[in-house]
């Protein structure tokens, strides 16, 4: 009886132990084996954005970490494969450096971890030309109906040192504030309806950073949308770099322009008037000022008829004087 009982209780205690999840995979008699005790490690592999690396530019300093995640840092990054743009060198986990040339360029790049696990990515990197320079607004979609700070950022720097900045507000529109962003140094100031902001950096900023925050605050709702912006970028010699206009000046240009293409025709037509107007000069016509060549003048009266030679009287001669009788002696009759 004794043993009976011992063994119902084990069944029912076998039983219990698969009725329970938390013992159900060992006490259901499920291998154990390939199990660790310690916890798990995500994989090895290359975090990237999904846009891949930023845009090469060339002539232009360029920086661009190579991120990794899982495994067991430190990692070790290099390129086993392809060749990286000229003026570009891997050091660590970062590309950086000064492209030289324009091209396609393909290479293939290994991370390894502590645990010596490794993982390889293929990169493709087009070193173009540097677009224009320019600034622009990220404005808010929608209206707004409060104080909104609107990002002003830059594109292709180059070696650009000192910016104004011109934008047309919508009316009502008031500027409370203009931060500068990235060391920029600002001054600005709003006449009516327009913003003048300008700009001085210490540094050249790096493509597509923001400058500056221009903080508005509308008199009612309203949408910035198309903005009428304007700009000019020089660099630190005084060049200019970049230069756009916003409607008004470039309204203002068109008609000074049309105005000197008006007063130039107008004054073509005023010296082609003239010159038709002049008499037109006629054959024997003398001019004032000039004179016909002629024989040399003649002395007398030319009376010799054609085909004749001219007649010419026999020379003169001149009667010989006489002597006076000279004087003797005696001589008397």
């Amino acid at each position: 009886m004794a043993h009976s009982r011992f063994a119902a209780r084990r069944g029912l205690g076998v039983l219990l132990a698969c009725a329970l999840p938390a013992f159900g995979m060992v006490a259901c008699g499920q291998d154990l084996t390939g199990t660790s005790s310690t916890s798990a490690r995500d994989a090895l592999y290359f975090n990237d954005r999904a846009s891949g690396l930023p845009p090469v530019y060339i002539q232009e300093p360029y920086s661009a970490p190579i991120e990794v995640a899982g495994g067991a840092g430190p990692y070790t990054v290099r390129r086993i494969e392809g060749t990286l743009p000229p003026g570009l060198t891997l050091t660590g986990t970062t590309l950086s450096g000064t492209p030289t040339k324009t091209g396609t360029y393909t290479f293939t790049l290994e991370v390894t971890d502590s645990t010596l696990s490794s993982k390889q990515k293929s990169y493709t990197l087009n070193v173009q030309e540097l677009p224009p320079l320019s600034l622009s607004l990220t404005l808010p979609t929608g209206e707004i109906r409060g104080e909104t700070r609107v990002p002003l950022l830059i594109a292709a720097p180059r070696s650009v040192r000192a910016a104004r900045v011109t934008w047309t507000l919508p009316e009502k529109v008031t500027v409370t504030r203009v931060q500068p962003e990235g060391g920029a140094l600002v001054f600005w100031r709003q006449d009516g309806t327009r913003l003048t902001v300008d700009l001085g950096f210490k540094a050249v900023p790096r493509s597509g950073s923001r400058v500056a925050l221009i903080s508005v605050k509308p008199g009612a709702p309203v949408t910035l949308s198309s903005p009428d912006l304007g700009y000019e970028a020089r660099g630190g010699d005084g060049k200019v770099l970049a230069q756009k206009l916003t409607a008004a000046e470039q309204k203002t240009l068109d008609e000074q322009k049309a105005a000197e293409q008006k007063a130039a025709q107008e004054k073509a037509a005023q010296e082609k008037a003239a010159q038709e107007k002049a008499p037109e000069a006629k054959p024997g016509d003398v001019k004032p000022g000039t004179s016909t060549p002629t024989d040399a003048p003649k002395t007398g009266t030319d009376t010799t008829p054609p085909g004749e030679a001219p007649k010419t009287d026999p020379p003169k001669t001149e009667p010989t004087p006489t002597p006076p009788p000279s004087g003797g002696a005696g001589g008397g009759k």
